[in-house]
């Protein structure tokens, strides 16, 4: 990811929630109707990793649903994670949550997770070798059966589906109370900062990771929410 970019750490961090809530469609409803989804594959006092746990709002979710579950945030922004954990522990759910600064890679190879999700992080990652590599990595961390959850912003630029919902996506902005000034700021980190891979191609890597039973749970625009389970381990 190009931090310049998308300075999480910065002021961008600081204002992500505010922006996700009004460029993402589903964005207010995806962490229940994710959990909702996954909540029969946990078990008792499940752990679930949670790559980029951002600003903790999807901790929260889960918590609030499975209060036994065991929550792992991992996130390489300090900023993002310290918001984090104010929220868990204003949403009284603290217990059973750690937090750690890094990635993926970072986190301990053992003991083996019974979940793990990866939301809206794909897109910021090159597909030169980058995604395979963070999609292994969580791969490797879940034990055989696990499920995994997976929410990105996909497409194939110049291809038709891509050229009639882009504009799309951008009217949308307006409509939900987005400046011109601001969206003309957010299409140039865009341009420069997202690394855009068809829904196909997000399918086969997770494949290639070990990944496998895909089942689409959401797409709207240029989003896309699927499930997946680890075979092997």
């Amino acid at each position: 990811m190009d931090e310049t970019v998308f300075d999480f750490d910065g002021d961008y961090g600081e204002g992500y929630e505010a922006l996700a809530r009004q460029v993402i469609p589903g964005y207010r409803t995806l962490f229940p109707m994710f959990t909702a989804i996954i909540e029969p594959d946990l078990p008792p006092g499940g752990r679930v990793l949670v790559v980029g746990a951002g600003t903790g709002i999807e901790l929260v979710a889960l918590k609030r649903a499975r209060p036994d579950l065991r929550l792992h945030g991992v996130d390489p922004s300090e900023q993002m994670l310290q918001i984090a954990e104010r929220r868990v522990a204003e949403a009284g759910v603290a217990s059973g949550v750690s937090l750690q600064t890094g990635y993926a890679s970072d986190v301990p190879a053992s003991p083996r997770f019974d979940a793990a999700t990866l939301i809206n992080v794909l897109h910021f990652v090159p597909d030169d070798g980058a995604k395979a590599a963070l999609l292994n990595e969580i791969a490797q961390r879940l034990r055989r059966g696990a499920v995994f959850v997976l929410f990105d912003l996909h497409g194939d630029p110049g291809s038709e589906e891509h050229d009639r919902y882009m504009p799309a996506w951008r009217r949308y902005w307006r409509i939900r109370g987005m400046t011109a000034e601001e969206a003309a700021a957010f299409d140039e980190r865009i341009r420069h900062g997202i690394h855009f891979a068809p829904a196909e191609r997000v399918v086969a890597l997770a494949r290639d990771a070990g990944f496998t039973d895909p089942q689409r749970f959401f797409k709207g625009l240029l989003y896309g929410g699927w499930t997946f389970r680890r075979v092997g381990g």
